[in-house]
């Protein structure tokens, strides 16, 4: 996905470790619309959880708690804002015309369109809700949502203009630049015709990058984006913002003419961002209950707090959305695919994941299992080169086709490892090369630190980049097949390694194309296939890791399973902060919230 893709922000802001850690932390959460593993390899010990209340959610209270993964607003404008807390943020404040009912599935319902008909891949009509309002402010007047907001908001993506028709940079540009036409044949009603058939265009407007800002808003603060406030984010959704400023806290309070009724649950709530840049003091408030979860990129950390409390707390495990990934060039050292074919296959990904994460993690297929209605299920996957339990035959295939491909003749092989992935696990640069001689039974490879905006990212247009293992593109939403399309097929933006393979091409454009969800599922399935029979052309997904939460019984929010004792609770995979909005509540009748500070906006 070009306009979106990781590398574009890579090249606008260079990555702390800090930050990665808060990115990686909500990479698919919310306030409790946590990413858990639906199926874990490896299941961590049981930790005493929160037992089942028997009322449902009550209504009242402010959570004080880390609703995002970053406090680095680059911009007020969700359409230009390459940075994704604005976008996050803004799936508690905005809606979208769709949204996403089963973030993991990919499963959609109405958000501002209350239905829609697909009339073709092509051609699509969305009916628009009569009872959404803009927050009443100097600005919008409390006006009503109409279709004109609609077709502005795709409009002026397409075209990257500002209001006084100067050109701007769009995160999304490129996306909406598939749409020939917008019509609003009345005040509720929106047609929008594409360039050509797309299966994904639905699964894109659902995405949280894709809320709809206040047009008034938007142009009052066109020349002023960086500069941020709340002023220019007037609220259709769940929350208002009463407080945006950089550096600050930010606050929010329940909006009272929000559609969905009786949402939300709490009356606001306040992310303290002061207290996220100090883990430690994040800690400390967490245990007097003056923040409500926490979590740690060390996993014992909230497993011992848990455990210090029995039956106080409850276990989440998240998802983590940015990928672990290994490329290798094709366009320069592995020009013969069994050679990335057999370093896919050599690769150890579950002694990796335990010697990383001890064992918070899942192997991924080139689908991650993030995505779960399209990954390969974990059973089949375990059956193929590469990800077999019984590493023997993996071992056996990999040294075939090593020595087959001239791969001891290459000499020395570096594998690099990023500066930011070297400053969390430095012991890597001896792990992953040990891995590789052995299983390959050689002393060819070695790894050394690189950079990604120096060197990896510079290189990938030009197709100089190194060898390299660490992070690559998040995990953004349910449906990979933009993502596939642009990395593998030749016309892709991506598609660094040059690869042409025209049965896969085929299959690339009949699943970018397909508006049936399974049959669109079967077409990816199948290309995941062909990928794993070539060593993924040098772009190794390997694995998704798993953070570990610690969160006191009184709170609760949008999860797919509630915790039970022994059993930690199971979330989405995928980021859902619009049903956090939702959802997310304080149960005053728990023993737990007892002693909780008091907390006002």
């Amino acid at each position: 996905m070009a306009e979106s893709n990781y590398w574009q922000r890579w090249a606008k802001n260079r990555l702390s470790r800090r930050r990665f850690l808060a990115t990686a932390a909500t990479a698919g959460a919310g306030a409790l619309a946590y990413t858990m593993v639906g199926c874990r390899e490896s299941r961590p010990s049981a930790t005493p959880a929160a037992q089942e209340t028997p009322t449902g959610p009550t209504r009242g209270g402010i959570v004080r708690t880390v609703l995002l993964g970053g406090n680095v607003f680059d911009s007020v404008d969700v359409h230009r804002a390459f940075g994704d807390p604005t976008s996050w943020l803004s799936n508690y404040v905005l809606n979208k015309i769709v949204r996403y009912k089963n973030p993991d599935t990919g499963e959609i319902e109405g958000d501002l369109a209350e239905r829609w008909e697909i009339i073709d891949g092509a051609n699509y009509v969305f009916h628009i809700r009569r009872n959404v309002f803009w927050q009443d402010t100097p600005i919008t007047g409390g006006r009503q949502l109409t279709a004109d907001d609609i077709r502005w908001h795709i409009e002026r993506q397409r075209e990257g203009k500002l209001s006084d028709g100067s050109q701007a940079s769009f995160r999304h540009q490129s996306f909406y630049q598939q749409v020939v036409r917008v019509e609003t044949p009345d005040q509720f009603t929106v047609r929008v015709t594409l360039q050509q058939p797309r299966g994904t265009f639905l699964d894109r407007l659902a995405n949280y990058f894709s809320t709809v800002p206040n047009r008034e808003a938007m142009e009052r603060f066109e020349k002023n984006h960086t500069v941020i406030t709340e002023e220019a984010m007037p609220a259709t959704g769940a929350f208002i913002l009463r407080r945006w400023r950089s550096g600050e806290e930010i606050k929010a309070e329940r909006n009272p003419k929000y559609f969905r009724e009786g949402r939300p649950y709490v009356d606001g709530w306040i992310y303290p961002t002061g207290l996220f840049e100090d883990p430690n003091a994040w800690r400390i408030a967490f245990e007097q209950k003056q923040v409500d979860y926490f979590y740690s990129s060390d996993p014992n950390l909230p497993k011992s707090i848990i455990e210090s409390r029995p039956g106080q707390m409850y276990e989440v495990l998240t998802g983590v959305g940015n990928t672990v990934f290994m490329h290798l060039n094709m366009n320069q050292q592995f020009k013969d695919v069994r050679l990335v074919k057999a370093l896919h296959t050599a690769f150890d990904r579950r002694a990796v994941i335990q010697a990383f994460h001890q064992g918070l993690a899942q192997v991924s297929g080139p689908v991650p299992w993030l995505q779960e209605g399209f990954a390969i299920p974990p059973a089949e996957l375990a059956n193929l080169d590469g990800y077999r339990t019984n590493r023997d035959e993996d071992i056996r295939t990999a040294r075939q086709l090593w020595q087959a491909a001239g791969g001891p003749a290459l000499g020395e092989i570096n594998i690099k490892i990023p500066d930011t992935w070297l400053a969390v696990w430095p012991d890597t640069v001896q792990i992953i090369p040990n891995m590789l001689n052995q299983a390959l039974g050689v002393n060819q490879f070695r790894s050394t630190r690189t950079s990604y905006n120096e060197e990896i990212i510079p290189n990938l247009f030009n197709g100089q980049f190194p060898n390299w293992f660490g992070w690559t593109s998040q995990v953004t939403g349910p449906d990979p097949r933009e993502t596939l399309f642009s990395v593998f097929h030749p016309r892709g933006s991506q598609n660094f390694q040059k690869v042409n393979n025209p049965e896969l091409t085929s299959l690339l454009e009949a699943a970018i194309q397909e508006t049936d969800y399974q049959r669109a599922v079967d077409i990816v399935r199948r290309i995941q296939r062909i990928l794993i029979d070539n060593g993924q052309y040098g772009n190794v997904v390997l694995y998704n890791y798993i953070l570990r939460t610690a969160v006191w019984n009184y709170f609760r929010g949008a999860i797919k399973k509630p915790p039970s004792p022994g059993e930690p609770a199971l979330g989405y995979n995928i980021f859902s902060g619009h049903l956090a909005a939702d959802e997310m509540w304080l149960n005053s009748n728990d023993p737990t919230f007892q002693g909780r500070a008091n907390i006002s906006l």
